[in-house]
């Protein structure tokens, strides 16, 4: 974890979010979760400036970190479909922590909760006193819109669409790609404020050609996230096998999945 806390540094990060899709906060127990944030805390000090921790209630909410929530108090399984129902549904998870800001992971590709986030963001602003804003990881950016202009805080998740996101007014990005190429978003951010259009879209371009590579060995290992993991590996930074249902890269897999990021140029790009 230092390890991969130093890399995050040397390439310019200074934020990062634990324990959400991609570090597989899911899949762990409610333990881990909590063993993973605290060790992120000890090893970030002075390092990072915020740590987002997307947890369920973990009675760690004296230390001053923003807290995304992704999951109720437990791993559930219902659809809301029902926009009073799911600003209820994360009032009462708020309470928690009246202090820090909540922020709403929209993720349906995930959840399946395909609400309006517009009309959520303003429920959600009257019923939820510490409503900080959306993490907005769907690709609906009509809807991203509405909730940019609810005046609430929204940090895009699709690494994809990072041009297109922020030109609809997104405050900021959380995603997976920046785990080993920040540099190239940095300078796609850039490029977005100087009105260089063009060349901001050459970046996001780079960021396409690493997705449909990584997409390929995601679907070999049963995830995304085990392809990520193959990702830092070539980078120095083990990060272990997925958990189940994922798998590991084999041996021939490794070398061939190396070779593609290769061709595409990544390792010139980071």
């Amino acid at each position: 974890m230092f390890k991969q806390c130093k890399l995050i540094n040397i390439i310019i990060s200074k934020y990062l979010a634990v324990n959400g899709t991609t570090g597989e906060g899911k899949s762990l127990t409610k333990e881990e979760r909590k063993e993973v944030v605290e060790q992120w805390i000890k090893v970030s000090k002075k390092r990072i400036l915020d740590v987002t921790i997307i947890l369920t209630q973990l009675n760690i909410c004296s230390h001053n970190y923003y807290i995304l929530e992704s999951v109720a108090k437990k791993l559930i399984f219902t659809r809301f479909c029902f926009t009073d129902a799911l600003v209820h549904h994360f009032a009462e998870i708020a309470k928690s922590a009246p202090k820090l800001p909540f922020i709403y992971y929209h993720l349906p590709i995930m959840t399946g909760v395909e609400l309006n986030m517009e009309d959520f963001s303003y429920r959600a602003q009257k019923e939820i006193p510490n409503f900080g804003g959306v993490k907005f990881s769907s690709k609906d950016l009509p809807d991203m819109i509405g909730v940019v202009f609810s005046g609430v805080n929204v940090l895009f998740g699709c690494d994809e669409q990072f041009v297109g996101g922020i030109a609809m007014g997104a405050h900021g990005g959380v995603g997976s790609l920046y785990n080993f190429m920040p540099k190239v978003y940095h300078k796609m951010l850039a490029l977005i404020k100087q009105g260089s259009l063009p060349e901001a879209r050459e970046e996001q371009m780079k960021g396409q050609r690493l997705c449909r590579v990584m997409y390929k060995y995601g679907n070999l290992q049963g995830g995304n996230v085990a392809a990520l993991k193959q990702i830092m590996s070539y980078m120095g930074v083990e990060m272990g096998p997925p958990r189940s249902p994922m798998r590991e890269c084999t041996k021939e897999e490794k070398e061939k999945f190396k070779n593609e990021l290769k061709a595409i140029g990544f390792f010139e790009w980071i």
